[in-house]
């Protein structure tokens, strides 16, 4: 019979764990990207408009 150490046992679940992980992460096309700032007007007319 083999004896498995808990040193050994917690290496196999991490192992497994990351690999189950892996495998099932989503493609990287389909990576969620964080959303793009409009940039900000130059012109110094539409940056600064007077409250009504």
């Amino acid at each position: 019979m083999f004896q498995y150490s808990p040193d050994s046992l917690q290496a196999e679940m991490k192992y497994r764990q990351d690999r189950i992980k892996r495998d099932y992460q989503r493609p990287f096309w389909f990576q969620r990207r964080p959303r793009r700032q409009a940039p900000e007007p130059a012109a110094p007319e539409l940056r600064a408009r007077p409250a009504m």
